[in-house]
């Protein structure tokens, strides 16, 4: 299974967005069942904070626009994974001696979701993000 990552969902919401073609295939796909994959729930949450913000997302989505795309989210095939009991652990073990600092935290969390849901690969832009992360394999699609 493999999980798409926020930016994906970004690219596929926004025409104007050079990666809006190749993303917008990739999630159609998986919104039929076309293909194995996921969203999680902090991924639907970043989604919505990034489209209705206009200094992110031009032109940005009304709350209305960003909460029908979510609900069709959940209408479609697209698999929606949420943190286990053991998520957070997980999550303070992959920080371990790193210096993690800022919003890269959550970058941990979602590592430690799909871990805990037996998701190993993540579609994304960010592939730097999840690199060093032990059982995470980060496929940029908008690449291929």
């Amino acid at each position: 299974m493999i999980l798409l990552d926020t930016n994906i969902l970004v690219h596929a919401a926004g025409t104007k967005s050079p990666g809006h073609a190749g993303a917008k295939e990739l999630r159609d796909r998986a919104a039929a069942g076309e293909m194995d994959a996921c969203v999680a729930a902090q991924v639907l949450a970043e989604f919505y904070a990034v489209v209705t913000d206009p200094r992110r997302f031009q032109p940005a989505l009304t709350p209305a626009q960003a909460q029908r795309d979510l609900r069709s989210y959940f209408s479609s095939r697209l698999r929606v994974i949420l943190p286990k009991e053991t998520t957070l652990s997980r999550m303070l073990s992959m920080v371990g001696s790193r210096s993690v600092r800022g919003g890269r935290i959550f970058d941990l969390f979602l590592a430690a979701t799909m871990l805990d849901n037996g998701v190993q690969t993540i579609y994304t832009e960010n592939i730097r993000d999840f690199e060093r992360l032990d059982g995470i394999e980060a496929i940029n699609p908008l690449l291929l």
